[in-house]
């Protein structure tokens, strides 16, 4: 009889193990609601602008802002990709360099800033005379989970690296 406590122990193994892989996996579904919040947060406009005012286009971004218009200081690096959108080039060379690759797509222009871990995608379409960035995506490159955050960073490191 005293072989009995050691075999429900035995039993109870495989459900503590399926407990701590259920941990990750809400670990890493809240890290993503998190990186999420904070990209939306980023799109949620400061002051609500009237109907009239806002741009009709939905192909060409509105015309380009100027840099004390942007949604970040032009010395201080965005947090979320939505920031980026709308930014001219000069402001994304200031904020994370050259990027890794650049091409043309037609008017448009494509622009990678990859780094070990991450990778940030930019479609820059022009308007009105100037390129702005129209698309913006930042994402892990690896296994290990990354937030938009810590990818921008990590870029605008490499930069000043």
């Amino acid at each position: 009889m005293a072989k009995t406590p050691w075999l429900r122990l035995l039993l109870l193994l495989p459900i503590a193990g399926c407990a701590a892989r259920g941990e990750r996996e809400a670990a890493a579904l809240r890290s993503a609601i998190e990186s999420s919040q904070a990209s939306l947060a980023a799109l949620a406009p400061q002051q609500p602008t009237p109907l009239a005012t806002q741009p009709v286009s939905p192909v060409f971004p509105p015309p380009a802002p100027s840099l004390g218009a942007l949604p970040v200081a032009a010395s201080a690096v965005p947090t979320a990709a939505a920031q980026l959108l709308g930014a001219p080039p000069d402001a994304l060379r200031r904020w994370l360099g050259e990027p890794s690759l650049r091409r043309a797509e037609g008017s448009a222009e494509v622009w990678l800033y990859a780094g070990p871990a991450c990778a940030l995608d930019l479609v820059l379409y022009p308007a009105a005379g100037w390129l702005g960035v129209a698309h913006a995506a930042a994402r892990a490159s690896g296994t290990e989970p990354r937030t938009e955050a810590a990818c921008l960073a990590e870029l605008a490191a490499r930069r000043s690296a």
